[in-house]
């Protein structure tokens, strides 16, 4: 139901309410309604008895949902999550509580967290909060709000490389620091750690989200479905909060013998016929609440736009001052699909790495404003529109990362950082996506 967005503003213009929020449900809050809950199974809710009408398509499909009364029933009884989200905006479904019956949540008695007290100025009771676009979060519970109702953080805590049986301690620490999303994926081997971080957390399931990623030699419709189920095991939890296809191709090259591909039955067609498909479908199961693609390019979001029944709602890709994506930007603005930022700070994947620290614009940038060259990258990332998912192994820098809501880049001063484009990229040997069929 998400309509486009109007031309692409000027960087000033970086308080304009972020294209998720295009179409009905920008209206509605526009016009004084309700926001838009978030759809989650323990929600009651109540239906009107005559709420379309008799004869079309979707009465017959109203009529045998709308019994529910609560979320999950209506997911099992054929209702979709954009089917609750307009009938919430057309006032035929009435929600009835907060949150999910058995989710009130109470606070914690001594430390903030096991052990450690959470450091000055991070709140571990804030619940999330939905801001217009990346550049008005205030904090690291401010999130974008996807077509599903999901909040996502601006920004998260990335898991990449962090070895499994270490990757654990690390999580907790980031969770101790603020950070209310976690990025994971089945190729990093650490979801169990990521898991066994959060039940130790002592925080609410309901206030952390999980991002992880199906690899590329799972692609197709029963491989993925299995995929998921295996990630939900490891991460031992009943939900994924965003669940992303890895690469747009399947695994080639290293360590996989010259010439070889898996899975060995791989097509380009399989992409959207196979892997988006389960992708639906474990969305339209709720064993995913929303669902998104990594490393797509323009192309392949317009193949998978052409054919898909639930839209992408996420796309995270490699961006940095030397790989400023202005294009991808603009299109996926447009489309309505909110960009997610890595390698924001870098990639040890090359060996062509530079250090984005000594850019000149972002060391001016950094001494002008009183903070560091890391803040100020990941800063400009979410000038441009994207959410980012730093990693670090340390909680000192864990917290910097964390700090990068309390200034703005000045109009020149992202300008600047712009021009250090160079189409360069760092991340997976240099793979270019567009490359990949």
């Amino acid at each position: 139901h998400f309509g486009s967005s109007p031309a692409a503003p000027s960087h000033a213009a970086i308080t304009r309410p972020h294209p998720l929020m295009a179409g009905p449900m920008k209206r509605a809050q526009s016009e004084g309604a309700a926001e838009v809950p978030e759809w989650v199974e323990g929600l009651r809710i109540e239906f009107s008895p005559d709420g379309k009408r008799p004869g079309t398509k979707s009465y017959d499909r109203y009529k045998g949902y709308s019994p529910a009364k609560t979320v999950g029933e209506a997911l099992r009884l054929g209702a979709k999550r954009t089917d609750l989200t307009w009938d919430f905006q057309k006032q035929l479904l009435k929600v009835l509580d907060d949150q999910p019956e058995g989710a009130a949540r109470k606070k914690p008695r001594g430390p903030a967290m096991p052990g450690v007290t959470a450091p000055p100025g991070v709140c571990v009771e804030c619940p999330l909060r939905a801001v217009d676009c990346p550049a008005a979060a205030a904090s690291l519970q401010d999130g974008i709000r996807l077509p599903s109702g999901l909040v996502l953080p601006v920004a998260g805590f990335g898991t990449y490389k962090m070895k499994k049986g270490e990757a654990a301690g690390y999580t907790l620490e980031a969770l101790k620091a603020g950070y209310r999303l976690i990025d994971t994926a089945q190729v990093y081997d650490n979801e169990a750690d990521v898991g066994a971080a959060i039940r130790q957390s002592g925080i609410s399931r309901t206030d952390i989200r999980v991002e992880t990623k199906v690899w590329r030699s799972s692609h197709g419709y029963d491989r993925t479905l299995k995929a998921c189920n295996q990630s939900l095991r490891r991460l031992g939890v009943d939900y994924i909060d965003l669940y992303v296809i890895h690469w747009p191709g399947a695994k080639t090259g290293w360590p996989l013998p010259r010439g070889t591909i898996c899975p060995k039955d791989w097509t380009p067609a399989m992409r959207n016929e196979g892997t988006w498909r389960a992708m639906e479908q474990l969305y339209d199961e709720g064993k995913v609440k929303a669902i998104g693609v990594t490393n797509y390019s323009v192309r392949h979001l317009k193949e998978l736009l052409k054919t898909c029944r639930v839209r992408p709602m996420v796309n995270q890709v490699e961006l940095h001052p030397r790989l400023v994506q202005t294009e991808l930007l603009e299109f996926c603005r447009q489309e309505g699909i909110a960009v997610q930022a890595y390698a924001s700070l870098g990639s040890s994947d090359s060996s062509q790495q530079e250090n984005f620290f000594a850019f000149p614009p972002v060391k001016a940038a950094a001494a002008a404003h009183g903070v560091t060259p890391a803040q100020v990258l990941l800063r400009w990332a979410i000038e441009k529109g994207a959410m980012v998912v730093p990693k670090s192994t340390k909680q000192e820098r864990m917290i910097e990362n964390g700090k990068i809501f309390s200034f703005k880049l000045t109009e020149p001063e992202v300008a600047a950082i712009d021009k250090l484009h160079t189409g360069t990229r760092f991340a997976w040997k240099g793979l270019d996506p567009d490359s990949v069929e």
